[in-house]
């Protein structure tokens, strides 16, 4: 029986497909000198299997012309401009915090315990936040302290 945290068979089996196309990719590429030669063909890599070849589980589209096709998530109120943010749906935890991911680091913003269990939609433009109800009230907005783990209500 597996266990809760391990992927999903089928999971498995992509992630093998695609280390067995990585590899099959650099054997046909001149053996890389050093590092840098190396992240290169790693990096021409990426760019032809997301942008180039053409994906049979994808109705023959490549990766990124499959998600550029996809409906991104936006706030339901018309009228909240989310131009250059990037839009995220979360829920106030019992605590009254939401957790955000900045440069691989988790930050806890305070909202308030009013707001517990309450669902909330933040705005992130680099270390510029916004966060809404769904309703599209302002609960709060502030400038992400990357120095503090805790970004507490002011």
């Amino acid at each position: 029986m597996r266990g809760s945290l391990e992927p999903a068979p089928q999971t498995c089996g992509k992630v093998e497909r695609f280390h067995q196309t990585l590899k099959k990719f650099l054997e046909a590429q001149n053996k890389a000198r050093d590092l840098a030669e190396l992240q290169g063909q790693l990096d021409r890599f990426v760019t032809y299997y997301n942008e180039v070849r053409p994906h049979r589980s994808l109705g023959r589209r490549t990766p990124r012309a499959a998600y550029e096709a996809r409906t991104k998530a936006r706030p339901s109120k018309q009228g909240i401009d989310v131009e250059g943010y990037r839009v995220r749906h979360d829920k106030v935890d019992n605590t009254g915090k939401v957790t955000l991911r900045y440069k691989s680091r988790l930050h806890h913003i305070g909202i308030g315990r009013a707001y517990k269990g309450q669902r909330i939609i933040l705005l992130v433009a680099g270390r510029d936040i916004r966060i809404l109800t769904e309703d599209g009230e302002l609960l709060r907005q502030l400038k992400l302290d990357p120095n503090r783990s805790y970004q507490p209500l002011e």
